[in-house]
């Protein structure tokens, strides 16, 4: 299940979206991409968390509870200050749709989880400026 799971965050593109919807970067674990490193650069920012707030646990989850979830982690971030940049999470397999979550300038990697820990996800992506895309675990797979 584990294995399948980590399958599945790999093959996933995290797409960091513009105010139009539009993607300007997007990124893929144990990959480096310069254009993550651009997003990062104009907003002065030394790295990013991708996060979700959707289908905790990875069980699909109806789209008002997943949109209730998704305005309370907003907030989570504007009460904080921090730059919140949108995102969706494409996965391979065409019957898992795209999550919606955000791109977090600055978020420390603890903090990050501790969200993500809140919002029962099981794990975030981190990217440094100048590294590659990797995968953090949370402790929500082991409960």
């Amino acid at each position: 299940m584990i294995d399948d799971l980590i399958a599945a965050y790999r093959g996933t593109r995290y797409a960091v979206l513009g105010a139009d919807g539009g993607t300007l970067a997007e990124a893929r674990i144990g990959e480096h991409v310069p254009e993550v490193d651009a997003v990062l650069d104009a907003h002065g920012a030394r790295s990013g968390v991708f996060v979700t707030a959707w289908n905790p646990r990875s069980e699909v989850t109806h789209d008002d509870v997943n949109a209730d979830a998704h305005a309370s982690m907003s907030l989570v971030f504007a009460e904080r200050g921090l730059v919140a940049l949108p995102h969706a999470g494409f996965g391979e397999d065409p019957a898992w749709r795209a999550e919606h979550g955000f791109f977090v300038l600055d978020l420390p990697e603890d903090h990050a989880v501790a969200v993500a820990v809140t919002y029962e996800q099981n794990a975030v992506v981190v990217v440094e400026r100048g590294q590659a895309a990797r995968l953090v675990l949370t402790s929500v797979l082991d409960a």
